[in-house]
């Protein structure tokens, strides 16, 4: 009796708990939607969040899905894409859905934001409007609130709470789209020249022009041509720096200020990051760029 009731004990440890049971995978596809999807679905009972590509993967236009991505794929109940043909490593609409279980959904936080820009990039897949949303505190204010919104349709009996949390990230982040924004009322008229058009959105908020692209494709350097060319156009529009980014190379982007005479600065657009990224670490990012404006081009 007692090897009995010895192995029935064992048999109810064994099992799995209701709360694990219930719990959900929500998984992000790249790092900036992951530090939001974490904000957002804060202290949810029984949600688990991941991120489906590695943290320092930075802009996945070239990614190509490994098995081990696949295999996280097909765990996660939700995924939270950024949309706007951003997760092109995909595959075409639909192909996602048969490397889910069944039952599960896609969530866009660019499907309900307005004031999308326009996009000339090749690279992706949605040609219309330009992905790079994550790279302003603006629009990821208003991705928050999507995000927040298509989770409560989800699971309604968590809504109230994805709700305030989202409200909380967002008066966080207009908070800091204002100080770019009084940052930027010194740029007016003035112009950059950035490494691809991840910066557009972030270029808008402080009253920044993009004056040339460095890279049109992302990942192909320009030819000697076509760096006469960018000299021509910088000296041209008396541009007033050349950004480039810390996940790429930036010799080129040095080559093109040395020969034009402008500072080049170095702004990063948290496309990729630590994978033990603190809970701030967008804002930390973000105002360490508004400080490399500032010290550079505050001041005609």
């Amino acid at each position: 009796m007692k090897i009995f009731f010895s192995l029935l004990l064992c048999l109810v440890l064994s099992l799995p708990s209701s709360a694990s049971a219930a719990a959900r995978e929500v998984s992000a596809s790249v790092f900036p939607v992951w530090l939001l999807l974490r904000q957002v679905a804060r202290d949810v009972p029984d949600v688990s969040v991941s991120l489906l590509l590695p943290a320092g993967t930075g802009c996945p236009h070239d990614y190509s899905m490994t098995p081990q991505d696949r295999r996280a794929l097909a765990r996660a109940d939700v995924l939270v894409v950024n949309g706007l043909g951003l997760e092109s490593f995909l595959g075409e609409p639909g192909r996602v859905a048969q490397l889910m279980k069944p039952g599960s959904s896609v969530i866009d936080i660019s499907s309900r934001v307005d004031d999308l820009l326009a996009d000339d990039e090749d690279d992706h897949a949605d040609h219309g409007h330009n992905p790079h949303t994550f790279a302003s505190p603006s629009m990821m204010a208003r991705m928050a609130v999507s995000l927040a919104d298509q989770l409560a349709e989800a699971d309604p009996e968590h809504a109230a709470l994805y709700r305030a949390n989202a409200e909380r990230v967002k008066t966080s982040l207009d908070a800091l789209a204002a100080d770019f924004a009084a940052l930027g009322r010194d740029f007016a008229g003035r112009g950059v020249a950035v490494q691809h058009n991840v910066f557009s959105y972030l270029a808008r908020d402080t009253g920044l022009n993009v004056d040339a692209v460095i890279q049109p494709h992302e990942g192909q350097e320009p030819s000697a041509r076509q760096m006469l060319d960018l000299v021509r156009t910088l000296r041209e529009k008396h541009t007033a720096a050349v950004i480039t980014e810390p996940q790429y190379p930036a010799r080129t982007g040095q080559t093109l200020a040395a020969e034009t005479g402008v500072p080049c600065l170095s702004l990063d657009p948290v496309a990729g990051g630590p994978a033990d990224a603190p809970a701030d670490y967008y804002e930390q990012v973000m105002r360490n760029n508004l400080r490399t404006l500032e010290n550079a081009l505050g001041k005609r």
